[in-house]
């Protein structure tokens, strides 16, 4: 499906089938974590601890190309096959009306991923993803994506007080800017 920066695949979050089907299709490691994309902001708590956030902070970046690590809820009926070992989860809320209605009418988030076999290049159309076509039960033609190819940004907010920046999107200077100005400071990376 198209979303607001690149094509994705997506499935009920709450899914065994569905996310174990994501794997499958993109040939993807089942150790490398998965997103989830939901409706609106204000349904962030149902599926990550925003409690130490900032009054305003989600709002600041959802929707939009980010993706906002939180400690997952134990209470948030995702399925047991979505980021096993990990105690974080990814949360979108992307600009795109088309997933954020999908999502709605399912009424629960959805895994969303990039269209592509694990490791390739993302996709900005339909055709870009051919190869895992028949691995999926529809296929949404939203046309040429001008986001380029980096995807979201992807912000650690899970420890209070800190962030770090896991994948440099298309946001990155913005993010960083919105952080410093809510108080927050980056986290240091500790050497490899």
């Amino acid at each position: 499906m198209p979303t607001d920066t690149i094509y994705g695949v997506a499935a009920s979050a709450s899914s065994d089938e569905g996310i174990d089907r994501i794997y499958d299709a993109k040939r993807r490691p089942a150790f490398l974590p998965l997103a989830l994309c939901i409706a609106h902001p204000s349904e962030i708590g149902r599926y990550g601890d925003a409690s130490h956030l900032p009054a305003d902070l989600v709002e600041k970046f959802l929707p939009g190309p980010y993706t906002l690590l939180l400690n997952r809820r134990d209470d948030s009926e995702l399925s047991a096959n979505l980021n096993p070992g990990t105690r974080t989860v990814g949360i979108r809320v992307p600009e795109s009306s088309f997933v954020r209605g999908v999502v709605a009418t399912l009424g629960f988030a959805i895994a969303l991923t990039s269209a592509n076999i694990s490791g390739g290049s993302s996709s900005t159309k339909v055709g870009d993803f051919r190869e895992l076509w028949d691995k999926c039960a529809n296929v949404y033609d939203g046309g040429e994506l001008n986001a380029g190819t980096s995807g979201s940004t992807i912000i650690d907010l899970s420890e209070p007080g800190v962030y770090r920046i896991v994948r440099k999107g298309c946001s990155e200077e913005e993010a960083h800017a919105i952080l410093k100005e809510h108080g927050l400071r980056e986290k240091e990376t500790p050497p490899q």
